[in-house]
């Protein structure tokens, strides 16, 4: 069983943020698997090339039967992930507006949204996703992600331009900007700004940062659980604790202390599976 976040082979870096490597196989049939999943500040590439998932949205109760492989905009409601007691994932994180880069497809059209790659993308996902499922190691499942997305930002859509600069040192440092300073920054009109964040990225660069600020607050508090709420709240840029809760309500659907408890069902945390790091060996 496995639960990794793995760095990208450097020529890929400025497009690619991370890799999410998940694998475990449980042979109970009485045991079920669901992973609440909160807003964070990524669009992704997620291939399932075993077993599908279920999702159903916190929010508006949606279910969706998730297909094989899928592409991801932001996310700015909780999900519910029913997983599989066999399951095998491989996520590619992407660096901001680097997803509009390679694929030129509006973010705008993704936020909070996923689809079926082959619909987006095109057929040869559905390769892709065969080589993944007959990999005959974790590594190879690397390589093959990587061997396509070379080949992909060698031919990508777009170019970058500073709303992808910004997007990073948002979700790096969610404080208070003024859009004005930022479409400053950016030679733009804040008008001009804000359009152009909602294509590349899908949301304004407003709520980029508060939900990067979520994001932080809900992981420094699960890797230091005896970490109060309100330092937490203090230490990730809230200005109380009351702050925090409106957040967390917003985006979790619940306070602070029902979505840590409703974390600890957590698939990797009933399996003791702990998060680690490791960097490619290519």
């Amino acid at each position: 069983m496995i639960f990794k976040h793995i760095t990208p082979s450097a020529h890929l870096q400025s497009f690619v943020k991370r890799y999410l490597l998940i694998h475990f196989k449980v042979n109970d049939p009485n045991i079920s698997f669901i992973k609440p999943y909160t807003p964070s500040p990524e669009q992704c590439l997620t291939f399932d090339p075993r077993n599908t998932i279920k999702s159903v949205n916190e929010q508006t109760a949606e279910v969706v039967n998730r297909t094989a492989n899928y592409i991801s905009g932001q996310q700015i409601s909780r999900l519910n992930l029913h997983i599989p007691n066999d399951y095998l994932m491989f996520k590619i994180v992407f660096q901001p507006g680097a997803m509009y880069q390679i694929f030129g497809v509006p973010l705008a059209l993704m936020t909070d949204q996923h689809f079926d790659t082959e619909s987006v993308i095109g057929n040869e996902m559905k390769g892709i996703n065969e080589q993944m499922a007959n990999a005959e190691s974790y590594q190879t499942i690397v390589d093959i992600a990587e061997k396509y997305l070379w080949r992909k930002i060698k031919n990508r859509k777009k170019e970058a331009n500073a709303v992808d600069k910004i997007g990073a040192i948002l979700i790096d440092n969610p404080t208070s900007f003024s859009l004005d300073w930022l479409a400053d920054q950016a030679c733009w009109s804040p008008r001009n700004l804000e359009r152009q964040f909602i294509e590349r990225i899908g949301i304004s660069p407003k709520l980029l940062s508060r939900i990067s600020r979520f994001d932080k607050a809900f992981l420094l508090k699960q890797q230091n659980p005896t970490l109060d709420w309100l330092s937490v709240a203090i230490q990730t840029g809230y200005n109380d604790y009351q702050h925090l809760v409106k957040d967390f309500k917003y985006f979790a659907g619940v306070t602070p202390k029902v979505m840590l408890a409703i974390d600890q069902n957590s698939p990797e945390r009933t399996l003791g599976l702990l998060p680690d790091v490791y960097t490619s060996s290519r």
